[in-house]
């Protein structure tokens, strides 16, 4: 929060607990059920942030205006499901090499992924989407890691953001049921939530 709004009480939501984490909303009302308006430091982008996440201290990165990496990491303890999101934003023509970055996103230094990914054009921007799973199974303890991933690119700008949205079983030893199809509708729904500024 940027100083305009200091409520006498934070909303009661993990997001807005985490000191940290409310450095990044833009404001304490909903953008939607659930969801707060996460605001990028570097000015370039905001994206819809779910309640119950934080962003992750130690794993941020910035560089001036042009670059910024951050994890938000949240779980759904009644469904005993945990969830992480990877954001990278870049401002700078490597943002225009979408060979690249998809090439880049699919390393095993991010998904590992062999395969092609759709594009979705929109007024604003293009989304580029894929997912895979993952069997990241320890001895007794039997589970699959969901990702959905892409990278979304401004029309109008050098700016692009990075995204990698993660989804598995909490505690694995309890197992858990993921909604596949519902994880990659909110996966597309965070993708198309983000905004680009200049």
């Amino acid at each position: 929060m940027d100083g305009k709004e200091q409520p006498k009480k934070w909303p009661n939501t993990v997001a807005f607990q985490d000191e940290y984490t409310r450095e990044f909303m833009a404001s304490t009302k909903e953008v939607k059920d659930g969801y707060y308006l996460f605001k990028s430091k570097t000015g370039g982008y905001t994206m819809w942030f779910p309640k119950n996440a934080v962003v992750g201290k130690g794993l941020y990165e910035k560089h001036k205006r042009d670059f910024e990496s951050l994890t938000i990491a949240g779980d759904r303890k009644n469904e005993n499901i945990t969830y992480y999101i990877d954001l990278t934003y870049e401002r700078g023509e490597q943002t225009e090499d979408m060979d690249t970055n998809l090439y880049l996103l699919s390393s095993n230094a991010y998904t590992g992924y062999n395969g092609s990914y759709s594009k979705e054009e929109y007024d604003e921007k293009v989304i580029y989407f894929a997912k895979k799973q993952e069997d990241i199974s320890v001895d007794d303890k039997h589970d699959i890691l969901y990702l959905f991933f892409g990278y979304v690119k401004s029309k109008h700008s050098d700016q692009g953001v990075q995204f990698i949205y993660g989804v598995d079983c909490d505690d694995a030893k309890r197992g858990c049921q993921v909604n596949v199809k519902e994880e990659e509708k909110t996966a597309k729904m965070l993708m198309k939530s983000i905004k680009f500024y200049d």
